[in-house]
Order: C-alpha cells, then structure tokens, then sequence
C-alpha cells in the first residue's frame, strides 16, 4: 500500500542557499533530519535528487522543468508573476510497502501522481529514492503555477485528492491501498474528496458529457465513440473506463467519482435497457421580416457610471444573452456561458441597489455586514435557545428557524462578496478597455495612413 503526505516550505533562500551548498548537512541521511529540516527549495531539490539515494539520478523526472535547472526555473516563475514571498514550494512524499514495488515501477507511478495532480499548472520535480527498505518517491512542487501565477493550497480537499489519485494509480498496478477511516483527529478525508468533485467544474462537465453520451447512444461502442467526438480522451486501467479532457492531466475514474452505476456493465445495460433519445439539433433563430420597438428610445434611462462599464466590457467579450441553448454545449462554451452568467449577475445586482461610483459599492458593502452581524446574533440565539429545549417538536420548529435564517445569511454573505468582486474587477476592466480602445485608434491610424498612400499613388499615376 502506498502512504502519502504533504508540507510547505516557507524559509529565507539566502539561508537556504548557504545551507544548500554546505555539504555537511547535504551528505546527512534520512533518518538523522526530519521533514522539517528542508527549508528551502534549493535545500529539498537537493535532497530529493541525491545521487547517492536515487542511483545516480537515474530515478528523477522534471514535470513542466528540466532538472538540472529547476531550482531557477521555479524562481523565474516567481519572479515574473512578483510572487517571490510567503510559501516557496511544497514537498510531498509517497511511500510504498517493503518488497511491493521495483524502482522503476515505484517512479513510474510518481510520474503518472504528478502529472495527475499537479501538471497541468505546476512546475513538479519527482525522484525515487532507493536508500531505504521502503521505497519511496519525493515530489517538489513550485507554489506557484506557471500557467496563471495563482498559489497552490495545500489544504484538507487537496490532500484528499492526493490520496484518492494515488490509490487509484496504484489500484491500476495490482498495489494494496489504505482502507479508508475517520483520523485521530476526527477528519474524514473522503468527505472532502466528494467536496472537491461537487466544485470542480472538471468533474461536472464530465459527468453531463457522460450521461448525454449514454441517453444518445445505441450501442456501447457508440457511447465511446461519441465521447472522443466530444473531446476526451478514453483509458481502459483494471477494467474501468477513465477519461480526460484536454488541457487537464488529471484522468477520472468514472466508477470511483460519479458510482458503481458507471461501471462498464451496468452502463451497457443502460444503453441496451431503452431507446436513445433524440439528437438535440441546434435551431438558429431567424425573423422574416423587420422587427420594431413600440415607444420612444428617449424615455429610456441610459445606464451610467459601474453599470455602464459592465454592459460596455460585456460587449468587447461578446459576452450575450442566451438566445438558444437547446444543443449540446462543449466545455469550452460552458465556461465562456458560466463568464456571461458572473457578469449577468454583477450586472443585476448593480441596477438593483443603482450603483453607480466605488463609494457606492462602499455603503452597500457596510450595510450588507451590519445585515449579516444582525442575522449571525438572531442564529446565535436560536442556537442557544434550541440547547435549552426538551421537547422534540419545539426543538424541530426551532431548527426549521435556523434553516431560514442560515438561507438567508448565505444571501448576504453572496452580495457581500459581490461587492468585493466588483471592487476588485472594475479597475481590472478599465484598464483593459483603455488596451482596447488603444489598439482601435492605432488600427484607425493605419488604415488612415493606407488610405492617405493609395490617394498618393493615385495623383502620381
């Protein structure tokens, strides 16, 4: 069975770098210095990749980075996204049970965790060390993703994928895994690996293209078929499907996340069971004859200030209203439709308390925390009063209160954050816009300047 476990790394690099190149305490075993001696990234690339633990460096493998230069290709990510303070990198482990794995199988598996977990956004060095009874694989991950610049967190839902990836890798190489239980300190990891699945947009499109793919097939083989029209990728691994999307590394398992009804039995016996349904066509919708608006346009209240600027910026990202979404949607157009639904909904809640400047969005912003502190005193009450209570239908109405309350609560807390989202978009909008409106008046000038140099060619002819 394979253990997994991670921590950060969050020291000073000149004091890394001196403790580095001391070959001292670079040369020291394993088993002399803790998990919390490695400071550094330098320090931990240092270990990971020892030539003595990991035979010459034959077991090492960069994800997104080569090696040899890892350590200053982490920190050019760093210091191109100005994130050079805080948590410098993570290192993870691996561990596998004595006599289970070979060395090379023991690395092939790391590589496969990494890509899986961390490669489609992270920079990732993975060696195997062999130093030790157990064999087991070191993982550095750059805390900051080459993609976007974003941090990785290292909390309980990612830690729970962690686990989930690895047992389901080392399932698919005949391995024992851990059974899943509640720790010592009363976390149940599998909890949260559901959680992670619920908020994963990943997940969820996966499972909608699952079931259309199901309900608009005859047989088996069309069913895979129509997946791979659709973008993903097919893997058969211990006799499961799993499938991946690109740009995603991370495979799914399509049994372990959605169920046991996905097994490839009982989705033949779902597609065998019934008819197909039919095939959704998109209809664009078209007029035969003009169209006119009944009233004055001059009565119309013109939007003005936040509000202006949102309708504005949703028009240069063709952002529209939807028309027609009765056809299958590919996962590229669901995001850009959960975009225009974000800014359909900052949109609404602009005109419904007419803001119009930043100290608006300020005074709402106050009222909405005052309504909140209102609302978490009234819950407060309501929970002391239920602690009091014998009777189980009294204490079931005073339940029901606090359901009420608690919807209306996560209301406020959801304009609440509205408010910060705005506060932090609108200046993000506005400079794009500007970029935009640049890029315009330079196209008009040179098409000025083309139309000027044809005129001339024209007189001298």
């Amino acid at each position: 069975m394979a253990t997994t476990k991670i921590w950060k790394v969050e020291k000073r690099l000149d004091h890394v770098i001196n403790y580095a190149t001391n070959e001292e305490k670079t040369k020291n075993n394993y088993s002399k210095y803790g998990m919390d001696e490695f400071d550094s990234i330098r320090q931990v690339m240092t270990y990971a990749t020892n030539p003595d633990k990991t035979e010459k460096l034959f077991y090492t493998t960069g994800i997104n980075c080569e090696v040899k230069d890892a350590v200053k290709q982490m920190q050019f990510v760093k210091i191109f996204y100005r994130k050079e303070n805080g948590i410098l990198a993570f290192h993870a482990y691996q561990s596998f049970n004595e006599g289970e794995v070979t060395p090379e199988i023991a690395h092939e598996i790391g590589v496969k965790l990494a890509n899986e977990m961390w490669g489609d956004r992270f920079q990732v060095v993975v060696s195997t060390h062999l130093n030790t009874q157990h064999i087991h694989n070191h993982f550095v991950i750059n805390s900051v993703s080459f993609k976007d610049g974003k941090k990785y967190y290292s909390n309980l839902t990612n830690t729970a994928l962690l686990r989930k990836i690895s047992d389901e890798i080392c399932e698919e190489y005949g391995l024992s895994v851990l059974k899943e239980k509640i720790c010592k300190s009363g976390i149940n990891f599998e909890n949260f690996y559901k959680k992670s699945m619920r908020d994963s947009d990943y997940y969820k499109f996966a499972k909608e293209d699952i079931d259309y793919a199901i309900e608009h097939s005859w047989t088996y083989k069309e069913f895979l078929k129509r997946l791979k029209e659709m973008g993903y990728e097919v893997y058969f691994r211990a006799n499961k499907i799993s499938v991946r999307m690109y740009p995603h590394k991370r495979n799914i398992r399509i049994e372990r996340a959605f169920g046991e009804e996905y097994s490839i039995e009982n989705i033949q016996n779902k597609i065998c069971s019934r008819y197909p349904s039919r095939e959704e066509v998109i209809k664009p919708k078209t007029y035969d004859r003009r169209l006119f608006y009944k009233g004055s346009t001059k009565k119309l209240r013109k939007p003005k200030g936040i509000i202006a600027l949102y309708y504005y910026y949703r028009y240069l990202i063709k952002l529209y209203t939807r028309n027609n979404t009765q056809y299958k949607l590919t996962p590229k157009m669901r995001e850009e439709v959960k975009k225009m639904d974000e800014y359909s909904e900052k949109i609404r809640f602009l005109c419904k308390y007419k803001i119009e400047t930043m100290s608006d969005v300020d005074n709402v912003k106050e009222k909405k925390q005052e309504e909140m502190q209102n609302i978490l005193n009234t819950r407060n009450r309501l929970y002391y009063k239920r602690q009091k209570l014998d009777n189980e239908n009294e204490k079931d109405s005073v339940t029901k209160e606090i359901i009420n309350v608690t919807s209306v609560l996560q209301k406020v807390r959801k304009e609440i954050r509205l408010c910060d989202d705005i506060y932090d978009s609108v200046p993000r909008m506005k400079k794009q816009i500007k970029e935009v409106d640049e890029k315009e008046n330079e196209n008009a000038k040179e098409k000025k300047l083309k139309e000027k140099k044809k005129k001339v060619r024209r007189y001298e002819r």
